[in-house]
């Protein structure tokens, strides 16, 4: 019943977002406005992947719709109630072959000395060379898990690891996303 009343509710707001003109479009807001000064609807979601639809394999970004507060003004200007504007947002991406987080952790904690979570994961090399080597000497099986638990080592195609429900993420900050 409740995800009968989300989907009825994600219908109207698309719905809204399609009859407003684009003279509602607020150039002003995306840079304008600070946080707490907009709210954003949140991103259509895949039932399939449990990620974001429309998710951007390359930049790993997707626009969400996000409107001003009521009463708010931008340049000194009030906006209007119908105005709305475009803000990117991270996603994950999910492949059709996907590789669940918790399969990988598991493989990786009970078979990792043995490579099993290279093979999964679709390093076969590395997979290989743990298997003749016994996890590196146990030391690359401790190091391996640690790195696919804080999911520095994802899947090979590059992908996001696929979890059963959209949720939060980890994600790793680098120098060039600190502002993302």
């Amino acid at each position: 019943m409740a995800a009968r009343r989300e989907f009825l509710f994600v219908c109207l707001l698309s719905f809204m977002a399609h009859t407003i003109s684009q003279e509602d479009y607020c150039k002003c807001c995306e840079t304008g406005l600070q946080i707490g000064q907009y709210f954003c609807v949140s991103p259509k979601i895949d039932l399939d992947t449990q990620s974001e639809c429309d998710c951007d394999p390359y930049t790993r970004m997707t626009n969400v719709t996000c409107y001003p507060i009521p009463k708010v003004k931008c340049n000194n200007t009030e906006v209007s109630n119908s105005s709305f504007f475009y803000r990117q947002s991270r996603c994950r991406y999910v492949t059709g072959q996907r590789y669940n987080y918790y399969v990988a952790i598991s493989l990786s904690l009970f078979l990792g000395i043995f490579g099993i979570d290279r093979f999964y994961l679709g390093y076969p090399a590395i997979g290989l060379i743990k298997l003749c080597t016994a996890g590196f000497f146990f030391i690359g099986y401790v190091i391996d898990f640690v790195l696919i638990t804080t999911q520095i080592v994802g899947p090979a195609d590059q992908s996001d690891y696929y979890t059963p429900f959209y949720g939060p993420a980890l994600y790793r900050l680098t120098p060039g996303n600190l502002n993302q």
